[in-house]
């Protein structure tokens, strides 16, 4: 076999000639699918040449300048060969090493994967562009300390099964299944060293798989780690469970925890301009995957790729959220409409918390401060301010109860209790002409914070107010600004 070069880089770092100066030994072999290695200057990809009806095991070297396609690659005594086929759930990337292909830009990739996003899927142009930059995140998700998970929402023939099945063929190394089992999720997580995809169908239900949820709810950050008992003598193993995933299912996740790292796209029974696969479309698929790979050697070693990105106005949950997507995108002429999307979306986040019990909570509690120049407020104060701003009553046999259209039934019990989970009320406990009261105290550093969350904007005053004491008290203790 021909190797092909595509930079000196690579002929200077003498790949070859380490295959010369070493012994292959079947003792020694590594076998991998993927692998950053030389202190972070060079990406090994299993890839698969055809050989008649089969394929053969190659090895993608690359440099992030150009690659060669070998047996092996050795280096300090180890020699790195790659997985079989047989051996992952996806189909091999395809080469011929008879072709030298170029290192696609990210613009040119970016427009063949949306180009097929269009054709399959009716959503609109935001969310199109929105799983095209997810596929091409697949690529490149080592680089990023926290990942999106996306969900596509919907009944039946809603075309989400369709839409997961054109991303499972195009995203990185992905294990594609309907309704997958805890245990194939730690096994296919637990053999790689490399950071692959999750494609799961008809999710719903995943409340009730206590281990499942686990591996969905800590893997969007970086190094995260699932333990997991592997046999009979209790051993635990611990599961690397970081990497990008993609569902589909027909009703919202309830799982606290879990539904916040979602991007719901909700889908709609529409008219794709195609709604099938047929082989003519898997061929092409086949080399836009190609297309990707080398894109993911090209960016992958490039410290470009991340570096001096940031948008000061995307910020907590939504930053992690999205800026990876816009990251990757950045160089393209699509970047702009996802950015103002995002916009949208961040002001539609704002709206929800002002509109929340919590946003409601704390705009009832700050007028009452503002009113009272007191951070003391009774609980039936509270109360009765509650009822007046929702124009609600008591029902007579039940008095600690309201029931509400914006907030379904309140509680007095309830209420106290996000009171002091939003707000970090402390209770106090007193006789107020002979009859017992509780009165709720605040903190008017943690008030400040909550004032801010949910945009409470009409209690002006009482943010200035709220800004200077917390200064004042930073300065009486230095201590407490570090």
């Amino acid at each position: 076999m021909e190797t092909k070069y595509l930079s000196e880089k690579i002929i200077d770092k003498s790949f070859g000639e380490k295959k010369a100066s070493l012994i292959p030994s079947k003792n020694t072999n590594t076998e991998i699918i993927s692998k950053i290695i030389n202190d972070g200057s060079a990406l090994l990809e299993a890839i698969a040449v055809s050989d008649g009806d089969e394929y053969q095991p190659k090895l993608l070297i690359s440099d992030g300048l150009g690659y060669l396609i070998d047996e092996a690659y050795h280096l300090k005594g180890h020699c790195y060969v790659a997985i079989s086929p047989d051996y992952y759930p996806y189909k091999p990337y395809v080469f011929d090493p008879r072709i030298s292909y170029g290192l696609p830009s990210t613009s040119k990739v970016f427009d063949k994967v949306l180009a097929e996003v269009k054709k399959f899927t009716d959503l609109e142009h935001e969310y199109q562009i929105l799983i095209s930059a997810a596929i091409l995140l697949s690529y490149v998700q080592e680089r990023f300390d926290t990942l999106p998970y996306i969900y596509l929402l919907g009944d039946n023939e809603s075309g989400k099964s369709h839409t997961l099945r054109l991303i499972a063929e195009l995203a990185y190394r992905p294990l594609y299944g309907v309704s997958i089992p805890a245990a194939d999720l730690f096994t296919y997580l637990g053999s790689n060293d490399y950071t692959p995809t999750i494609i799961e169908d008809e999710i719903q239900g995943i409340e009730k798989d206590t281990e499942k949820a686990k591996v969905w709810k800590a893997g969007y950050k970086r190094g995260a780690k699932v333990p997991r008992i592997i046999n009979d003598n209790r051993a635990i193993r611990y599961h690397n469970v970081f990497c990008l995933k993609l569902a589909a299912g027909e009703k919202l996740i309830t799982l606290k925890g879990l539904a916040e790292r979602f991007i719901v796209i909700q889908m709609i029974e529409g008219w794709p301009e195609k709604d099938h696969y047929d082989d003519e479309d898997l061929e092409r698929f086949m080399d836009i995957r190609r297309d990707l790979l080398l894109w993911r050697c090209n960016m992958l070693l490039d410290p470009k790729l991340t570096y001096g990105f940031d948008l000061d106005w995307l910020r907590g949950r939504m930053r992690e959220l999205y800026l990876p997507l816009l990251t990757v995108i950045r160089d393209t002429t699509y970047y702009q409409v996802l950015e103002d999307f995002v916009r949208e979306k961040v002001e539609e986040r704002k709206e929800a918390r002002r509109n929340s019990l919590e946003g409601f909570l704390t705009k009832i509690v700050a007028t009452l401060i503002e009113e009272k120049a007191s951070y003391e407020i009774p609980f039936i104060d509270i109360w009765v301010r509650i009822k007046q701003e929702l124009d609600v009553e008591e029902h007579p046999s039940k008095p600690d109860r309201l029931e509400t259209e914006a907030y379904g039934v309140l509680s007095k019990q309830k209420t106290g209790r996000r009171l002091r989970e939003v707000l970090g009320s402390r209770i106090r406990r007193e006789r107020v002409e002979g009859r017992p009261s509780v009165i709720h105290v605040f903190d008017p550093k943690k008030l400040e914070r909550a004032v801010r969350r949910y945009r409470v904007t009409d209690v002006t005053d009482l943010c200035r107010v709220l800004a200077i004491e917390n200064s004042s008290k930073s300065l009486e203790n230095p201590r407490e600004k570090a």
